[in-house]
């Protein structure tokens, strides 16, 4: 069996806001250029492919960010999932949606926020990390696990892009 890819994405930079819910608030000009410098960069060794799925948070600063991404890898807009669980998510609430992928899927993206994408990235690798804006880390699963299977220590950080 070939060794899963899972690609953790935090959010690009978002406006601050008072006046709007958290979950309304937009990518900023300097998050929408990083986020496409990095996706660009991802994109130079990485196009989805039929055995990919991209799942979001339903939050806008999530979905744009993921937006961003997705036209880099030449991933199909309509593809794209939004996962209302993936807002204000635990580390065990990212794996619930992880584990929950079919097991056809060989490289899955999750786009969404902090702490919770931090927190899952050490839990399953051992590797303690604070994701920043628009970052992206890339986790091999380990040998002969699925993403069904996925659970704390089973998978490696093969790199990360800031």
């Amino acid at each position: 069996m070939m060794s899963k890819n899972l690609y953790i994405v935090r959010h690009a930079k978002a406006e601050q806001s008072l006046s709007k819910k958290d979950f309304d608030r937009i990518l900023i000009d300097k998050g929408i250029e990083r986020a496409t410098r990095i996706s660009k960069q991802l994109a130079l060794d990485f196009k989805a492919e039929h055995t990919t799925l991209c799942i979001s948070s339903p939050a806008k600063r999530a979905y744009q960010t993921a937006e961003i991404f997705i036209e880099a890898i030449k991933y199909p807009k309509i593809g794209l999932v939004k996962e209302e669980s993936l807002y204000e998510a635990s580390y065990l609430d990212i794996l619930k949606v992880i584990n929950q992928i079919p097991t056809q899927i060989q490289t899955a993206f999750i786009f969404g926020h902090n702490p919770g994408l931090s927190d899952f990235v050490e839990y399953v690798s051992n590797t303690s990390i604070y994701l920043k804006t628009s970052q992206v880390v890339q986790l091999l699963l380990d040998d002969d696990f699925d993403f069904n299977s996925l659970t704390a220590n089973s998978a490696s950080l093969v790199r990360s892009i800031i």
